[in-house]
């Protein structure tokens, strides 16, 4: 069901949309206006983060593969095995790329990003479990 937003949310949506740009051009000079050092500095956070989130975003699709097996099981902790492993991995995969959590705000961040990779994992093993039918 197609819903009609009107025009103030498409002039909203069009206003978010121009207040991204200016933000991410922003960000773009300023980054250019670094020294090289600090430049490289950014685009590696820049290149280990998106790497993490790539890796938290593709793998728990991969249980599309043994969810049968999983769900001919009909236990509760096979499904928390499965999600907890996927954390598991988020743990380790984010250990290897970012490194060990420096400071309080790392910290903070760190967990916030994998509470939200959990959630992802739990949500996206729920979906493959009803598409799975058993």
């Amino acid at each position: 069901m197609e819903t009609s937003q009107g025009i103030f949310g498409r002039l909203g949506e069009k206003v978010l949309g121009w207040i991204a740009l200016v933000i991410i051009v922003f960000i773009a000079i300023g980054i250019w206006q670094m020294g090289p050092e600090r430049r490289g500095a950014v685009w590696q956070g820049i290149w280990t983060t998106t790497s993490w989130v790539a890796i938290a975003a593709g793998l728990p699709w991969s249980a599309r593969l043994f969810m049968k097996r999983i769900m001919d099981v009909g236990s509760n902790w096979a499904a928390l095995g499965l999600v907890g492993g996927f954390v598991a991995i988020d743990v380790i995969a984010g250990w290897i790329l970012k490194g060990f959590p420096a400071g309080g705000w790392s910290w903070f961040f760190s967990l916030a990003a994998l509470a939200v990779a959990g959630t992802y994992n739990y949500l996206v093993t729920e979906y493959l479990a009803d598409q799975t039918g058993v």
